[in-house]
Order: C-alpha cells, then structure tokens, then sequence
C-alpha cells in the first residue's frame, strides 16, 4: 500500500526482538495504527525518540499487507518534563491509556487527537492541576464521543434542575437526576454543586477559561463514568480517584 504521513501520538510500546519495538499510535485520520519501529533500540538511532511514550511527531509509515512500520518520524514534542513530575506523568498517562482502549483501527479520530495533545500540553506545561486537566479531558473524550453528560435537567423525569438543589449522577442515564427520582432501586451517585457548576463551565468554556475551583473536579465520578461508557476498566484509574 505505500508509505503514508500523518501526525501521531505514541500511546502504548513493547520491547520487540532485540532492538525493535511495537507502538501504539493514534492517528487523527487512521484510529489507532499498530507499527513496528525496527531497529529503535540500537545507540544512535533516529527512530529512538520517536519510540517512546508521549513522543508526537509526524510520521511516515509503511502500510504493507501484515502490520505497518515506522520509516521515519519528525518528532514535534517529546513532553519530556512528564519524566521529572510523577504526579504529572501519572495523570498524563491515565489519558493515554484511556484513549488506548478507545481508538479503533481505520476511525477517524481528529477531535480526540487534538483533545489529547492540547491535554498532554496543559499537563506538561501550564500552571494547571493535573487532576482537574484529566477530568476536562474525560469531561470532553465522553462529549466528543456522543457520551455528553446531561447537566441541566433530571435524567429520569426530565425536570430542570435549579442551582444548589440536591442531585445525583446516573453514570447508565448518562447525567443528573433530582433527589425524588434517587430510590434503593435505583441509586445514583451523590454530585455536589460545586462539581455540577465546574463540568457545566469546563464544556461552556474549557478547563483554562473557567474560575470554577480546581478541587470541585469530580475526577472519580468522571473516570467510573468514562469507564463505564467504553466497558472497560483501566487499573491506573483507581489510583487517581
């Protein structure tokens, strides 16, 4: 099939052979592209850089019949300083990991892949909380893939939730639901208003423009959300919360 050129993001890597590795890539055009990076592992190689997690670049591979190879990759950002704050790197590789199980061969991915290197760059280098840029990029991942949690009326009766009442989050429904729909039989998860006003916000205007506390992330609401929405469970995740 010929080589094709396309920006990419490493998402996951596994020792291959004796100097090559298999990567994971995502893709804004392909999904999720498996590659084989021969000879990456030996000193001096130019490929080194572009086999590593986190490395964005715009890569040229080879599609032959079985699985593709990396010919060649101009590295844009290696997000190096995720290496020297684990807290950081952590949370950035939560957002890898999730966009891993997500990705599909041959899909169209723009969207998620411009969320993920905006994200990798908030984490990296702005002044932000890291937890709370994981729960924008868990907020936007569920919004971009049809998951857009419903914040303003109650799932269940459809009534318009009014700021400071008391409500819930029904992670099957996909939103809130007010305090009379919530029974034994159907229980929800307890949100609070500040969690409730700090995702509305974080969609309206996105994680560096709201003045919403960075503490009323709900980040566990939103990983068992996400999680549940792609029927998986990632253990990193559990640690986060």
């Amino acid at each position: 099939m010929g080589n094709i050129t396309t920006q990419a993001v490493v998402l996951r890597r596994a020792e291959y052979r004796e100097n090559d590795r298999m990567l994971t890539l995502l893709t804004p055009e392909w999904g999720r592209v498996d590659a084989l990076a021969r000879g990456c592992r030996r000193p001096g190689s130019p490929l080194l850089s572009a086999a590593e997690l986190f490395a964005y670049g715009e890569y040229v591979l080879y599609q032959g019949k079985g699985r593709a190879g990396v010919v060649s990759c101009q590295l844009i950002d290696s997000f190096y300083p995720l290496r020297e704050d684990y807290d950081r790197l952590r949370y950035a590789s939560y957002m890898l990991q999730t966009l891993g199980a997500q990705a599909v061969p041959g899909e169209r991915t723009k969207e998620l892949f411009l969320l993920l290197v905006r994200s990798l760059k908030r984490v990296c280098y702005l002044p932000l909380d890291p937890r709370a840029v994981t729960a924008a990029f868990l907020l936007m991942d569920a919004a971009l893939s049809g998951y857009r949690p419903r914040l303003h009326h109650c799932v269940r009766c459809g009534k318009r939730l009014e700021e400071g009442q008391p409500v819930f989050f029904d992670i099957e429904e996909g939103g809130l639901c007010c305090r009379d729909c919530v029974s034994s039989e159907r229980p929800a998860l307890p949100v609070t208003n500040g969690e409730v006003l700090w995702m509305r916000d974080v969609l309206r205007v996105c994680i560096e423009k709201t003045e919403r506390p960075a503490e009323d992330a709900p980040l566990p609401l939103l990983i068992k959300y996400l999680e549940a929405r792609l029927d998986t469970r990632l253990p990193s995740g559990r640690s986060l919360q």
